[in-house]
């Protein structure tokens, strides 16, 4: 009996020095949180003013004041630069930056509907 307390004794001292020690993993450094790009977001409306670096969008919305924006145009926009004018009517998929520009990711012409005036 006495050689089962001795031994228990051991086995609970080596068990309280062992947790004590630091594990002996080598230290990874951590990862740095990756940054997600912001998403692209969607500004609808009438083309106001165009030129090759930059386009300006208006609309009007029910109850809310004219909102007019304007978008950098890049080599990599996406877009037909024909068919573009001003008073067209168009979506423009942009990504606002940090530094407080807009860039044209694409810019897409809405079809013109045709309205027949009511009899």
């Amino acid at each position: 009996m006495i050689k089962f307390r001795a031994a228990l004794v051991g086995f609970v001292v080596c068990a309280l020095l062992a947790a004590g020690q630091e594990p002996s993993v080598p230290a990874v450094p951590p990862t740095p949180p990756t940054t997600v790009p912001p998403r692209a977001q969607f500004f609808a409306g009438s083309v106001v003013d165009l030129n090759a670096t930059q386009i300006k969008v208006s609309r009007t919305l029910v109850g809310h004041p004219t909102e007019s924006r304007s978008f950098t145009i890049t080599p990599a926009t996406k877009m037909s630069k024909s068919a573009i004018k001003p008073h067209t009517r168009v979506t423009v998929r942009y990504r606002h930056l940090s530094e407080g520009g807009d860039i044209a990711l694409e810019i897409q012409l809405q079809p013109v509907i045709a309205r027949t005036p009511k009899a």
